[in-house]
């Protein structure tokens, strides 16, 4: 087979052809610098939402004093939170410390792969039992289980906190919810999103490959390239699956077969691991990178570029910044709390530190990496909008499980 597999953990890292349709942006691609040269720390003005759907948004989350002082007066009492998310240490520690110094609750913070949420929140909704109170994730758990709605709730009626709600504080005008699966009621929100993010897609090593040599992703496909690129693995959830889908989004299938099989693409599960590869010249192409993982290496001058082709700027999205809700989780307090918590300014802040991912909140800094900030005029794809996801995501990484079997 052409494509190896690096049986790495997730844990160990810390954590057809036609053009899309869901857009975002009105000027051309190729406005997206080539090159990603600027450090972490600055800061760019981030792109302006699609109006129609953020009044609507908005009209959903009802500010209610009484409401929140119950919370975290219950809250109190139940003493914890249970949360489980990406196995990140250092994000661990910053929601431990920021919840207990601002409203005094023990986090119990359960660091598991996507996989492995998927596995035991399912089962334990099925046995009645859940011992979750809040998941933080992709989109992917809005849309792939298939009794989604016995394991989570509608989180919208949790954020109650009048400071939170403030217009002006949001790029959307209110906190965003994400988008029910199609044929479902308009309404259901199991899903808030706290950042909205350009997907990390692809880097290089600028020493062993200048950037300015691809121009197209389709150069990608180059004779020379053959075995040197790696990607965190599209067959399990995580940033390998947004690039994918992308991908074939603008090209089809039959170039996912030319590049992952036909290029000899390896994969790997763990995020720390990819980004060393191509910082250390053992894959001096890399594909899915996340930015938590490649900004210490830029910080170390180790020349790590990401790189913006032409023909594909790429995608935006919430990467793990997704707060759901436990149905029947034991602290429902506490739970609501979090979900407050994390869309203040303070929790919002923390989350750009530790996750590098742009918040939604209008008073937020940005001190983020260039490249994942939402530049304005840019047309990008909307990767957490169902429409996307169904039509090219879902087909996408169902194939690539056919075409390169685990």
């Amino acid at each position: 087979m052409a494509v190896a597999l690096a049986a790495a953990a997730c844990g160990s890292g810390t954590a057809a052809t036609s053009s899309p349709a869901v857009v975002s942006g009105q000027t051309k691609p190729s406005q997206q610098p080539s090159s990603a040269s600027a450090q972490a720390g600055q800061s760019a003005p981030a792109a302006k939402p699609q109006p129609s759907t953020s009044g609507q948004q908005a009209a959903l989350f009802k500010a209610d004093a009484d409401q929140w002082a119950r919370f975290k007066e219950g809250a109190k009492k139940e003493g914890k939170v249970v949360i489980s998310g990406p196995p990140f240490p250092n994000l661990r520690q910053a929601i431990v410390q920021g919840m207990q110094k601002t409203h005094g609750i023990t986090v119990e913070y359960i660091g598991l792969a996507s996989g492995e949420s998927h596995v035991r929140l399912d089962r334990e909704a099925k046995a009645g039992k859940p011992t979750i109170d809040i998941n933080l994730s992709g989109v992917s758990y809005n849309y792939t289980p298939a009794d989604r709605q016995l394991i989570f709730e509608d989180v919208a009626k949790l954020v109650v906190d009048p400071d939170v709600l403030k217009p002006e504080l949001w790029r959307d005008g209110s906190p965003r919810l994400l988008k029910p699966m199609p044929g479902e009621a308009k309404d259901l929100h199991l899903g808030l999103q706290g950042a909205d993010w350009v997907m990390t897609d692809l880097f290089v090593n600028r020493d062993l490959v200048q950037p300015s040599s691809i121009h197209t992703w389709k150069d990608l496909l180059k004779p020379e390239y053959k075995g040197k690129i790696a990607s965190h693995d599209p067959r399990v959830g995580g940033s390998g699956g947004a690039t994918l889908a992308y991908v074939w989004s603008l090209f089809g299938e039959q170039y996912v077969r030319d590049l992952y099989v036909g290029q000899g693409v390896t994969f790997t599960v763990d995020y720390r691991q990819l980004a060393d590869w191509v910082a250390r010249g053992n894959y001096p192409i890399g594909l899915s990178l996340v930015q938590t993982n490649v900004e210490p290496l830029r910080a170390s001058n180790l020349p790590v570029e990401r790189v913006f082709p032409d023909d594909g700027p790429g995608t935006t999205l919430g990467g793990f910044s997704c707060v759901f809700k436990v149905r029947g989780g034991p602290d429902p307090n506490a739970a609501a709390v979090f979900a407050n918590w994390f869309l203040s300014k303070d929790g919002q802040e923390m989350w750009e530190k530790e996750m590098m991912e742009t918040s939604l909140r209008t008073d937020v800094a940005h001190k983020v990496p260039d490249y994942v900030i939402p530049k304005p005029g840019i047309k990008y794809v909307d990767g957490y909008d169902p429409d996307f996801y169904f039509t090219y995501r879902f087909p996408a990484e169902s194939k690539i499980k056919e075409i390169i079997p685990r």
